[in-house]
């Protein structure tokens, strides 16, 4: 294993998790915290997961409060909310090095465009997080079901330091895909995040009792129908196979709050740019019509406590 200085930036559910297998693993992770420094610099960061406990103890977590005090990194596994992303270049511009990897471990399309032209970088990699966690309370995430990673790069030359990383991801115990277009895995997950994100929030409601409503599954299929027909239009063609699959799957998971829902019951801003207005807006540029996305859309918009702030 070649070590490497990884930067985390947002321990939270995702980014504690991948952040903690990691450092099992023995890489060299760095963690940025907002809120729960004071806390993780006492108890440490806390993990709970049905694969195993990923704790790491106060003394051994290399923990900071601002990314101006932590070291160049390798690579940065971004894994803030889509809604602070107008904060990222700042954040980032004091660890990164010429030949370091940034990673948007993010949900949405258009984030890793946008980083490489804020950044004028040649290549930015994005990764797709197939993975039931929460966070519970301060430093404290609880992970329920999967954790499958899909990497890839936006730019062509990012493709080997993806495969790099994959490695050692799967080193730490993750399984990782690496596609080729991040693009193409982008709206894989928008095929899942935009039905069910959206009407979880909307309906104050977990992926279980969705799926016990037959009305409610047929929606989502009508949602992920026009997600379909969106991808294929930009250049990306799913298989209407993996809408069934997707559909059973979720049926078949344990409960689970989506993320959008557990913003929504903290008050927090809902992740609608690169989820939700990007998609439609990528969709009415090749003029394809999402009537019932829209509407959801529309909704979410009127719940959002950004919107009542």
């Amino acid at each position: 294993m070649t070590k490497k200085v990884f930067a985390v930036i947002g321990t939270g559910a995702i980014g504690g998790y991948y952040g903690a297998r990691l450092h099992h693993s023995g890489q060299d992770v760095h963690f940025l915290f907002h809120s729960d420094f004071a806390h993780v610099r006492e108890h440490g960061l806390t993990v709970d997961s049905h694969y195993g406990d990923f704790s790491i103890n106060s003394s051994s977590l290399q923990a900071y409060s601002t990314s101006e005090t932590m070291p160049k990194a390798d690579v940065i596994l971004v894994a803030i909310k889509t809604t602070s992303n107008q904060l990222l270049s700042n954040l980032i511009a004091p660890i990164v090095k010429p030949d370091t990897l940034i990673v948007l471990l993010q949900n949405g399309i258009g984030a890793e465009q946008e980083l490489c032209e804020q950044l004028n970088l040649p290549f930015v990699a994005g990764g797709l997080c197939f993975i039931c966690s929460n966070k519970i309370g301060p430093g404290h995430i609880h992970h329920i079901d999967y954790g499958r990673l899909t990497l890839g790069a936006f730019g062509a030359q990012g493709l080997a330091p993806v495969e790099s990383v994959a490695s050692d991801f799967r080193e730490s115990g993750v399984d990782v895909d690496v596609e080729e277009r991040i693009v193409d895995a982008r709206w894989k997950k928008l095929l899942w995040n935009v039905p069910f994100n959206g009407l979880s929030a909307v309906l104050s409601a977990d992926t279980k009792q969705i799926m016990q409503c037959p009305e409610l599954v047929t929606l989502a299929k009508e949602v992920m129908q026009e997600v379909q027909a969106a991808a294929k239009a930009l250049g990306t063609d799913l298989p209407s196979t993996l809408i069934d699959t997707m559909l059973s799957n979720t049926a078949a998971m344990k409960p689970y709050q989506t993320s959008m829902l557990l913003d929504l019951k903290n008050q927090r801003a809902l992740e609608l740019q690169y989820m939700y207005k990007n998609v439609l807006d990528l969709a009415g540029s090749h003029n394809v019509d999402m009537p019932k996305t829209a509407t959801l859309y529309q909704q979410l918009c009127f719940i959002d406590p950004a919107t009542l702030s």
